[in-house]
């Protein structure tokens, strides 16, 4: 059988999350036409990832240093051999046909670059999938904002967040997805020259996204669904993915910026920074999407 798809998991100390996954996709697209390749960032439980790979067939590509998520997935691209590639987390649970699914879509939307199921929480309420491009008036509207939850009233989140999408089933033009599973048209990876690798994490799906939205268009596909155990990872280093998610979201903003409108971006960054670190010391530390639950 053809491979329409080949799912690239980019893992870095991730074998418990990445087994349950593989697991998940291998009922879930019985039928077969799906490959599955690990590309792992470094990770010191090597060798059980090898062992998951191998009960559930999965390649492995093993980097020799943590080179980070995009740059993992350039180097995972030159080695799928699926019609259509898509770059996972290995914190998710398929559901029947969801993948396939996407891959049917592109086949029938020649116009796509880009497309991304809905995600689901392990309850299955509906997480995030979709979200406008950064833009000043949105700097505190992120789905981790504090100030969103301190007065969510003043803060955009629900129109940066795409609030409401999810209750389709039709496909939807967006601006960017959350990169926890993107499935890519080849020649629209290739044409941008994939992943910018300066963004360690964080942003590279919104960047990604931006740049083959030019030529290309970005769908979510709401009908598709997939479960994200969100933020099992960034829940164990904290301190170093608050760091990136910071510089990768500086890095996207100046990235047409000069001058004062630079300086301006520079300061605002430093300020949301200190905001968190308040926050988290008057006990404002919830995790998800608290503008959510009220939709």
């Amino acid at each position: 059988m053809p491979l329409n798809l080949t799912v690239l998991f980019i893992t870095y100390n991730s074998a418990d999350q990445l087994a349950p996954a593989l697991a998940s996709l291998g009922r879930a697209e019985p039928g077969g036409g799906i490959e599955a390749v690990v590309v792992d960032n470094a990770s010191r439980d090597r060798k059980q990832l090898a062992s998951v790979c191998s009960a559930h067939g999965a390649r492995l590509l093993a980097l020799n240093r943590n080179v980070g998520i995009g740059a993992a997935a350039n180097r995972g691209f030159r080695r799928a051999r699926g019609r259509y590639v898509a770059v996972a987390n290995p914190d998710l649970v398929f559901s029947t046909g969801a993948a396939s699914s996407l891959a049917r879509f592109m086949d029938e939307h020649p116009e796509a670059g880009v497309v991304a199921p809905q995600f689901v929480y392990a309850d299955g309420t509906y997480q995030p999938s979709a979200k406008r491009f950064p833009r000043l008036r949105y700097v505190f509207a992120g789905r981790r904002s504090p100030l969103a939850r301190i007065a969510p009233g003043l803060v955009p989140s629900a129109e940066f967040l795409y609030a409401g999408i999810e209750r389709g089933s039709a496909p939807v033009e967006v601006e960017s997805v959350v990169g926890a599973f993107m499935v890519f048209r080849r020649e629209a990876f290739e044409q941008v020259g994939g992943y910018d690798e300066a963004y360690f994490m964080y942003a590279e799906d919104t960047d990604i996204c931006r740049r083959i939205g030019r030529n290309w268009k970005v769908f979510l596909l709401p009908g598709a669904r997939i479960t994200h155990l969100v933020g099992q990872t960034r829940r164990r280093f904290i301190g170093l993915t608050e760091f990136h998610r910071l510089r990768s979201h500086r890095r996207f903003f100046l990235a047409d910026s000069v001058g004062l409108r630079a300086g301006v971006i520079s300061l605002l960054f430093s300020f949301y920074l200190a905001l968190q670190q308040a926050a988290r010391l008057i006990g404002i530390t919830e995790f998800e999407y608290s503008w959510a639950r009220r939709t």
